[in-house]
């Protein structure tokens, strides 16, 4: 969603073009290291498409925070397109080109709010003198939620563009209080696996790229037992990385041991009892976030719905986000539906919860929004089962009602929290949007 604050300045926009072939035009703005516009710097993360690529070098590698891979498509006007996940008001691109620092690139760079029309905002020529980042400021902020690029020409003329890495700058870094804010989830996540190629540790490459502003996983956390030393040994050197901004939940296997989940309580600390309890709650923005413990006593008349229901009812935000592990509701062969979470949902369905995040089946799962019945209604929650961290996908039994997407992979979930709605990307470990949608608005 567009930040507002800036009209005035929509009339210096670049008038709008057709994305056609020939020669770029000299630069409309130099190319300089630092962007012009005052408050502009801050890179966005976002994943890509291309009109062409390289079978060895495809668009996400232009995205992947990696100045060693690169995206390479062939042909005047090969066009590399960055999806930011939600519009922000963008003050211009910065681009690391493969070979920088011995050919120059003619290229030209467009603006979309909605993927199809598209408005050129800079067209130039990179300096031909480093194989880092050069920045290519806007005439004036523009709020958009797509960014072209198109390659028209370079210094060796053989008809391949070839991009490093390539980042939108935005001039609204700081969305305030109540401003969008940006998450990253996935749960069963480590196993015994040690070294980058363990799929763990891939999942939590992306999500570093992402670099979100909260991490939420989702209960199996370390599989296997979840003692401290697995989580030591697995989790710390991969996941650990984000554990800063890291709120957990537990799952079954945590307490497969019967110790009371000592591993998860000890690695996670206050993280996992901020309050004292197993469950707690935070704002973000304007989004009100709930942790349950789905392995803990859950019926309705309990302590831990009975606080629910008081923590609810004594939210202030509109748009309400829940998590734990076990799904209520699951395509997943291996689990499936866990009816007994019924009390949960009642209480944040009674409320007008938006969104729910689960874990425990092995795979990636959207559903429609429904009510705790399966009963499919736009006044209902979406449930995400996102059981994709790490551990072995597995395969999907009985379809349940209002199953939307099913997808057998590792991967990340990004949901981007607006002021009063979100988006979602589901995002597997080579950086390949599988999912994408929104933005929904809150109830």
């Amino acid at each position: 969603m567009a930040r507002a604050g800036r009209g005035a300045l929509a009339g210096l926009l670049v008038a709008a073009t057709a994305l056609v072939g020939g020669a770029a035009t000299a630069a409309d703005v130099p190319s300089d290291v630092v962007p012009a516009i005052p408050g502009c710097g801050t890179a966005v993360p976002a994943t890509a498409t291309a009109s062409t690529h390289e079978a060895a070098n495809p668009p996400a590698h232009a995205v992947d925070g990696d100045l060693g891979t690169r995206w390479s498509g062939q042909g005047f006007g090969a066009a590399l397109t960055l999806d930011l996940g939600a519009a922000r008001d963008l003050c211009g691109v910065r681009v690391a080109w493969h070979r920088g620092d011995l050919r120059w690139n003619d290229f030209t760079v467009y603006t979309s709010t909605d993927g199809t029309a598209f408005t050129k905002v800079w067209a130039g020529r990179s300096t031909g003198t480093t194989a880092g980042f050069e920045s290519s400021p806007f005439a004036a902020p523009t709020g958009a939620r797509f960014v072209r690029l198109a390659w028209w020409n370079s210094a060796e003329g053989n008809g391949w563009a070839s991009v490093a890495e390539v980042a939108a700058l935005v001039a609204d870094p700081d969305p305030g209080p109540g401003g969008g804010h940006v998450v990253v989830a996935a749960g069963d996540i480590a196993t015994r696996c040690t070294g980058t190629s363990c799929a763990h540790w891939r999942t939590s490459e992306r999500a570093l790229a992402i670099d979100p502003d909260a991490v939420l996983v989702l209960g199996d956390n370390q599989n296997n037992d979840g003692t401290i030393e697995e989580y030591r040994a697995y989790y710390e050197p991969s996941w650990g990385r984000l554990k800063d901004r890291t709120r957990p939940t537990p799952g079954n296997h945590e307490y497969i041991l019967g110790d009371g989940a000592q591993g998860y309580f000890e690695y996670f600390g206050d993280l996992a009892r901020p309050a004292g309890a197993s469950w707690y709650s935070f704002d973000l923005g304007n989004w009100h976030i709930v942790s349950l413990n789905s392995e803990y006593e859950r019926s309705a008349g309990g302590p831990q719905v009975a606080w629910l229901r008081a923590d609810l009812a004594a939210n202030t935000k509109r748009c309400v986000l829940a998590f734990w592990h076990r799904p209520m509701f699951s395509s997943g062969g291996t689990h499936g539906n866990f009816p007994n979470m019924r009390p949960f949902w009642d209480a944040l369905h009674a409320v007008g919860a938006d969104v729910v995040l689960n874990g425990h089946d092995h795979s990636y799962e959207r559903f429609a929004p429904q009510t705790p019945d399966a009963v499919g209604s736009p006044a209902g929650i979406r449930e995400f089962v996102v059981g994709t961290g790490g551990a072995t996908p597995r395969e999907f039994g009985t379809v349940r009602a209002n199953s939307e997407v099913r997808l057998r992979v590792n991967g990340v979930l990004r949901l981007d929290l607006g002021v009063d709605s979100y988006s979602w990307q589901f995002v597997d470990v080579d950086g390949a949007v599988l999912d994408a949608g929104g933005p929904v608005g809150c109830h």
